[in-house]
């Protein structure tokens, strides 16, 4: 189900990564910082969350207002302030966005994007969307008056929630969490993998950002690529596979 797809990094880093003692014990970063989607909040990585502490790693879970993306910015960039030493930031889906901004400070080492947007300067998560079509469109959304969006529940089930159970992904996609729909307009000002190891879990079955762009965006990046055979909610879906490459990436940065 899950298999490293391709290593873009130099062969002596390979070699590295390869060999390096598995453990938290070893890592060299120890403090991670998860970052949830739109329409959904931090209980998305619970189960992440319990296999990286149960390694031994401080992890701490953003909240986001999804008011806007400046909001969430500033949101996540009071966690990166309160954390003791240097960090790897993680990021899913629209999460993606936040952390290819907040991945500049000088204590993230490193940035993980899982089924996940990684703009570069300039691009919107739906320029992005634009340039791959998909099954996630504008009509599978209820748009309120102040600009915040839902997204309608068969859409939920069928788009978003592909891979969960039945009653994860009815129980999600009623407890979701308005987005403002300038979240998918926002352009991009600066894209942290420009200048820091990245790393990409592919949802390959993604039926809300396509495969095909999550490849695109990641090779143009040059980050170090994982497939994960599942839907978009891969936090949730495959949380043994996404811990995996966290932990791998983890050990790896200084």
């Amino acid at each position: 189900m899950y298999h490293l797809r391709a290593f873009l990094l130099s062969s002596a880093l390979l070699l590295g990564f390869m060999t390096f003692p598995s453990g938290a014990a070893l890592a060299n970063v120890k403090n991670i910082v998860l970052v949830h989607g739109a329409n959904v909040d931090g209980s998305t990585w619970r189960d992440v969350y319990d296999r990286l502490t149960a390694d031994g790693y401080k992890v701490t879970i953003a909240q986001m207002p999804l008011t806007s993306t400046e909001d969430d910015i500033a949101a996540v960039q009071r966690v990166v302030d309160v954390q003791e030493g240097p960090m790897l930031l993680v990021g899913h889906s629209y999460g993606g966005v936040v952390i290819s901004e907040v991945g500049a400070d000088p204590d993230v080492r490193g940035l993980v994007y899982v089924a996940a947007f990684q703009p570069d300067v300039g691009e919107s998560g739906g320029d992005l969307l634009a340039s791959a079509p998909g099954e996630f469109t504008p009509d599978k959304l209820t748009i309120f008056d102040d600009g915040h969006y839902l997204i309608k529940e068969d859409a939920f089930l069928a788009i978003v929630g592909n891979g969960l159970s039945e009653e994860d992904a009815i129980f999600v996609a009623r407890s979701q969490a308005a987005s403002h729909s300038a979240i998918l307009e926002y352009r991009a000002r600066s894209a942290a993998w420009n200048d820091k190891p990245s790393w990409s879990i592919i949802a390959t079955i993604d039926r809300t950002i396509p495969p095909d762009l999550q490849r695109r965006m990641s090779q143009r990046a040059g980050s170090t690529v994982a497939d994960v055979e599942n839907g978009h909610m891969l936090p949730m879906t495959s949380p043994d596979e996404v811990t995996e490459v966290i932990r791998q990436a983890a050990e790896t940065l200084k």
